[in-house]
């Protein structure tokens, strides 16, 4: 019982030390409790450990992993927007630099192109990724969320023939138009009249495409950051395996919101391109034929690696992602 908690203890103690710095670095505090409040950051600092803590013990069991990621997923969405529109409506001091920038995931690509510089949501996506490979997809991106509570959970879809073809064209778009922007001088009106557009056309297809097919599909084919992940996560060595144990009951199927778990990828017993890692397939897989794995490991060591690792960046993130 006590190794139970152990990693758990672990994982909290780790993230209570990476926050710590930031007590310390930069003329404007990154943590928002110290801004509004001195010594608020470390309160903050024990807050988010803390429910490091419970998450990681709770993702640990492998029958509670899907819930609680889902449950943690909401309530990183939840702050995020709270503390925009706290932003907006009370005090800019809620906002990271003080300034405004649309809540839109595209603009992580977008944005830094046009700007001609990075932002520090680009930096924590990259460091996201490099570290926890797709986990900003099922983990940490406050529109994925969104998409994530219209997906209803149903049967295999058939996704589209040329998925693809476009996953590539709207990331192609995306950085063409920022690119463009950049190039002929437009304004800050303008960039922001692309921004919204973006960011309303991902809401409509929530709406309107994620809703009735049952899938993610503002995350699997219209977003370009998703798109991205698809192929940056390969530098991550984590990888999720289908055993030849698989009975192809296709239980998988009817839980996996990215559609990365089809009758054509179980027959190739390896998940399509969209998948996330998230690791919900696990908890219906009678035959424990889908399993985590890491180079010169076992599949349990590897999922409770992953787990840690996923748990760390996402309390670091929650702590720091802002508009």
């Amino acid at each position: 019982m006590q190794n139970r908690y152990l990693l758990p203890a672990l994982t909290g103690t780790i993230v209570a030390l990476l926050l710590l710095p930031l007590q310390f670095v930069g003329e404007r505090p990154m943590l928002l409790f110290e801004r509004l409040f001195a010594g608020g950051g470390w309160i903050q600092i024990v807050a988010v450990a803390i429910f490091a803590v419970v998450l990681e013990y709770n993702m640990l069991i492998q029958e509670r992993s899907g819930r609680w990621r889902r449950i943690s997923w909401s309530l990183f969405s939840v702050v995020f927007f709270l503390q925009l529109i706290f932003g907006i409506a009370v005090d800019k001091i809620f906002l990271m630099t003080g300034e405004l920038h649309l809540p839109v995931p595209a603009l992580i690509i977008s944005g830094p192109l046009y700007r001609g510089e990075l932002s520090v949501m680009t930096l924590i996506f990259l460091s996201a990724v490099l570290l926890s490979g797709p986990a900003w997809c099922s983990q940490y991106c406050y529109f994925g969320a969104i998409d994530s509570a219209f997906a209803k959970n149903r049967s295999a879809s058939s996704p589209p023939a040329r998925r693809l073809a476009l996953k590539n064209s709207f990331l192609f778009l995306s950085i063409a138009v920022a690119l463009l922007l950049r190039i002929t001088g437009a304004s800050r009106d303008s960039a922001l009249v692309a921004g919204v557009t973006t960011g309303v056309t991902g809401l409509a297809i929530i709406v309107f495409f994620t809703r009735r097919s049952g899938k993610m599909i503002h995350c699997t084919v219209w977003c370009p950051v998703g798109t991205l992940v698809s192929y940056l996560k390969n530098i991550n060595l984590f990888r999720m395996r289908i055993e030849d144990s698989c009975t192809s009951c296709m239980r998988c199927s009817s839980v996996c919101r990215y559609d990365a778990l089809t009758p054509d990828d179980i027959a190739k017993q390896k998940p399509g391109i969209t998948c996330t890692l998230c690791g919900d397939c696990l908890t219906t897989c009678k035959s424990t034929s889908i399993t985590c794995s890491f180079p010169g490991t076992r599949p349990k060591t590897a999922r409770k690696m992953y787990v840690t690792v996923t748990v760390v960046m996402y309390s670091l993130v929650l702590a720091m992602a802002r508009i």
